[in-house]
């Protein structure tokens, strides 16, 4: 027979975790324990032993977790800008924080989990905690009572400014301010269909009197304070040293400038340069020349192109097709052809005066006009008086009249005129209310007559004697104030006048063609051609002609007398007589 036995299996530990509670069970049937692993944080006791690694349980063991707790904590930050100048105060606050088994469900092999639970958070800051942290870091200085009083009553803080200091002021460098372009811009207007580039020209310049430039003091640095109660030094202005240089005068903080020229600006230096100098031909690319000063060009002066100079110019290599003006005496080297020439200048008050005279006379010319129209076609009544018309016309159409009459007196008291008619008569009749006691429109041709004759005097006052001197022109126009010094090979067919002399100075020059006029003098070498070019030599009456040849039809006219040469003749001398005869002497040759 054999033997029954009954079969029965074995059961393993297990344990979980409920409320806290670590419930273990023993196995059964040679079952195996059950293993327990501590959890990341808080602390594993197995009778009485801080368990660091897995581990067999049983029913009988003494099981003990020790629960975890973060303290709740303040954490106060505080920190600086760069020159420590302002102080800011970072505050977070951190509740407790409690870490508790997890609940788990049964196993064999239980790995222990927690959770956290935040309790209590810590006390807000305090007025004297704050101001006892800011003594730990020696805060003293420009502490913000306000911010302390808002720190203490909030919550988290992040960079609240707590304290200020004073920042050191920086020094405010001596500096210095030009008044004049030293980059003149070309802009162009849209609106204007034709654009002549050769007005263009990018020469700057200044008229004596002029201010240059102005120079700003500056000042030092002022002293700072950063939070530390710590004096922060204040810098020193840098030592920069503005001048006047040659042509310019330093008045209180101003340069002036005491010549017309080039104004010029360089290290620190301010100065006028009275000459302007051209080292290449005046071309479109360099635009026309304009300067209030001497003018030298060290090449020529191309087709179209002008030079304009309120002083002297000098030109080496000739003038093609050009314009050129001066005031003072000048010289153009090399040939000058087909080109104008106008060489003189004027009194500047004398200039301004004529120039608003002018102006005047234009005004009043076409104010009469509209009177003469208004009375024709009887737009005006009968009971209606010239001065109320005059007056009214002045008031609404012509507002100009009283300012260029108020300019007018001004510059002729400038000029040290004090019996100018003119003046007189516009104070009388144009000025405020003076014209509606104008009773008949020839009132206002007495004012035009007068106009007419001060234009005329001061016309007469304001040339300025200035020479040229030119070696050779060519089918050219040249009018000079003052004389005409020709040293080259000479002239054809040119136009030349001189207010005083025409001079050939080298023996051999000629003058071919043309007609040369001067105030008192021609001296001239050769004149006219073997083929009897016509060639016109002419002075004012008490002036004198002298030329060494002069073939036939070469004509002398002296005031109103004439002489036409019919033989070529030497040592020809042409003058008036005392009784009003032209007198001509002569060699045949």
């Amino acid at each position: 027979m054999g033997e029954n036995h009954n079969s029965i299996s074995s059961i393993d530990g297990s344990v979980y975790v409920k409320n806290r509670e670590i419930i273990v069970k023993n196995p059964e049937n040679n079952g195996k324990l059950a293993i327990i692993s501590p959890p990341s944080r808080g602390e594993l006791y197995i009778n009485e032993k801080r368990i660091n690694k897995p581990h067999s349980i049983s029913e009988d063991d003494y099981i003990e977790f020790k629960e975890f707790r973060e303290q709740g904590q303040r954490i106060i930050d505080i920190s600086l800008n760069e020159d420590k100048t302002e102080a800011y105060i970072s505050i977070t606050y951190k509740k407790e924080i409690v870490y508790y088994l997890k609940d788990i469900e049964v196993s064999s092999n239980l790995i222990l989990d927690i959770e956290a639970k935040e309790e209590a958070e810590p006390p807000i800051i305090n007025e004297s905690e704050l101001n006892n942290e800011l003594k730990k870091v020696r805060i003293s200085y420009g502490i913000d009572n306000d911010a302390i009083k808002y720190i203490a009553s909030s919550g988290n803080v992040y960079r609240k400014i707590i304290a200020r200091g004073i920042k050191a002021k920086e020094p405010i460098e001596d500096s210095i301010k030009i008044f004049f372009n030293s980059s003149n811009k070309i802009k162009i207007d849209d609106d204007v269909e034709k654009v002549d580039y050769r007005d263009f020209n990018f020469i700057v310049s200044v008229k004596a009197g002029e201010v240059l430039a102005e120079i700003i003091k500056g000042e030092n640095g002022v002293d700072g304070r950063n939070v530390f109660s710590e004096k922060i030094p204040g810098k020193e202005k840098k030592k920069i040293v503005f001048s006047a240089g040659q042509g310019s005068k330093l008045k209180d903080n101003l340069i002036i400038s005491t010549i017309d020229g080039k104004p010029c600006f360089d290290k620190g230096k301010v100065w006028v340069e009275p000459m302007y100098v051209l080292n290449k031909d005046v071309t479109i690319s360099t635009g026309n020349i304009k300067f209030p000063a001497n003018v030298q060009i060290n090449g020529k002066v191309t087709e179209g192109m002008s030079v304009y100079s309120e002083g002297s110019v000098l030109i080496k290599n000739g003038v093609f097709s050009g314009f050129i003006e001066a005031k003072d005496t000048s010289e153009i080297k090399g040939n000058i052809v087909s080109s104008i020439i106008d060489i003189g200048g004027k009194d500047l008050i004398k200039e301004k005066r004529i120039k608003e005279l002018r102006e005047l006379k234009d005004y009043l010319k076409s104010l009469i006009n509209n009177i003469v129209y208004l009375k024709d076609h009887n737009f005006v009544q009968n009971n209606v008086t010239y001065g109320m018309i005059i007056k009214s016309l002045i008031e609404t159409k012509y507002k100009n009249i009283p300012k260029v009459c108020i300019k007018i007196i001004s510059h002729t008291m400038q000029d040290d005129c004090h019996n100018s008619r003119v003046v007189k008569l516009v104070k009388e009749k144009l000025i405020g209310a003076a014209p509606s006691n104008i009773k008949n429109i020839n009132e206002l041709d007495e004012i035009m007559f007068e106009l007419d004759k001060e234009i005329e005097d001061l016309e007469k006052e304001v040339v300025i004697a200035s020479d040229l001197i030119i070696e050779y022109a060519q089918e050219s126009q040249i009018n000079v104030m003052g004389n005409i010094n020709i040293t080259g090979k000479g002239l054809f067919t040119s136009k030349l006048y001189a207010s005083c002399n025409i001079n050939f100075l080298k023996g051999n020059s000629v003058c071919r063609g043309g007609h040369l006029k001067a105030g008192k003098l021609i001296k001239a070498s050769i004149i006219g051609s073997e083929s009897g070019v016509v060639t016109s030599l002419e002075v004012e009456k008490d002036g004198e002609i002298n030329v060494d040849i002069a073939y036939h039809n070469t004509i002398f006219i002296i005031g109103n007398k004439k002489y036409i040469l019919e033989k070529p003749s030497k040592n020809v001398h042409a003058y008036i007589e005392k009784d009003g005869s032209l007198n001509v002497e002569k060699l045949l040759l």
